[in-house]
């Protein structure tokens, strides 16, 4: 089997071995085993999760080392975006009718001087339901990048529902979807090795009252982003950076010169 295809975090998965190497059982139980540890700790879908916990609780101890390199990662990302990057958007997409767990409060989203963590605890305000959407997928690609890697499987492609890793000996081209039409293409890429992330306020929406929203949380308005951009295209060495940088440049497209010098990217940005 060259192609292994499953569902997580809300999206379809395939990653594709282009070598010569093969799926055996013992890839495919530790592909699910990533899986369901990711999900049993960061889903704010889930009473039992981590994340879940330290909401209820306000503290976690003893966290999984992944856990804080996550929170380092996603201060790292506050800063450089100045504040657009937050991971405390999880109560503002439940009252805006995206989930069921938390209504009807807004919160701050500046809550890093109220977040500690380290290899021995993690502490956060109660209520604070943290969400790591806006760079999980990112993780997860490359976590199973790594995975296939000390595998030994030489040529790969993992796709997380469009965002993707490309390790070959040759270029391969991608399409670049239109936001407005999964039918046509806006444009196209080749990789040899690199990541691309894709981000758009289009896709994932629903009705709040008589006003359509999207998953793209403004921190500065507590709302889905208005910012006039639709949709982002990013090439990064890595897929965690990627995704990040996606969702950073819908809601602040003025950043992209900065953002692109200090991570050697490669951008498109479309306005509405």
């Amino acid at each position: 089997m060259k192609s292994y295809q499953f569902d997580v975090i809300g999206t379809r998965w395939v990653i594709e071995i282009l070598s010569a190497e093969h799926f055996d059982d013992s890839l495919i139980a530790k592909i699910h085993g990533i899986i369901d540890e990711f999900d049993q700790r960061y889903s704010r879908f889930r009473d039992d999760s981590l994340v879940a916990q330290l909401a209820s609780e306000g503290e976690l101890c003893d966290p999984p080392q992944e856990f804080v390199d996550m929170l380092s990662f996603a201060r790292e990302m506050y800063d450089v975006s100045e504040g657009a990057f937050s991971i405390a958007v999880g109560a503002s997409l439940h009252r805006m009718g995206y989930g069921s767990r938390v209504h009807g409060h807004s919160i701050r989203h500046d809550i890093w001087d109220n977040i500690t963590f380290s290899k021995r605890r993690i502490t956060a305000p109660k209520g604070e339901m943290l969400d790591f959407g806006g760079f999980g997928k990112g993780w997860l690609i490359d976590r199973f990048v790594t995975l296939l890697r000390t595998s030994r499987v030489q040529e790969f492609i993992v796709n997380g529902g469009g965002d993707l890793y490309c390790q070959s000996d040759a270029q391969i081209e991608f399409r670049l979807e239109d936001p407005y039409d999964t039918m046509k293409q806006f444009g196209q890429t080749r990789i040899t090795r690199g990541a691309l992330a894709c981000s758009s306020t289009v896709k994932r929406t629903w009705r709040d009252g008589s006003l359509r929203k999207h998953h793209i949380i403004d921190p500065s308005t507590d709302d889905s982003s208005d910012s006039g951009v639709v949709a982002s295209y990013v090439r990064a060495d890595t897929a965690l950076i990627a995704d990040a940088m996606a969702t950073i440049l819908i809601i602040r497209p003025d950043l992209e010169a900065t953002l692109k010098e200090k991570y050697q990217l490669q951008t498109i940005l479309v306005k509405a």
